[in-house]
């Protein structure tokens, strides 16, 4: 994931739709979103351990039991991709924000150091 967001760096500038750049930015902007849903998954895994503390679990005894505890973790992560999608808590905004930033300034050290 954060090799995806330093792979996009090298020479992200927002250009036009259908262009390279453009193709850089959607890139970032899927990796950054991809990394804030993780972290919003691992904020959000304490709901699954907090059901199964309150008996909220479908644990009786059978087989079922196994089953609960993924459909939880598959809710939990479309929770947080959900969640990630629709702005989330902001994380990806300031990640593309801050790489976009990094990549301008140095493509434009590299064209001060190019001109005579």
């Amino acid at each position: 994931m954060i090799a995806n967001l330093q792979a996009s760096q090298g020479s992200l500038v927002t250009g036009a739709t259908g262009s390279p750049d453009s193709l850089k930015h959607h890139k970032l902007t899927d990796a950054a979103q991809q990394f804030e849903g993780m972290f919003l998954q691992q904020m959000l895994k304490p709901l699954s351990t907090m059901s199964k503390e309150d008996g909220l679990d479908a644990d009786d005894g059978d087989d079922k039991a196994g089953d609960s505890s993924s459909y939880q973790s598959l809710g939990i992560e479309a929770l947080a991709k959900a969640i990630s999608a629709a702005g989330g808590l902001g994380i990806s905004r300031n990640i593309v924000s801050a790489v976009e930033k990094e990549a301008r300034g140095k493509l434009e050290s590299t064209e001060k150091v190019r001109q005579p």
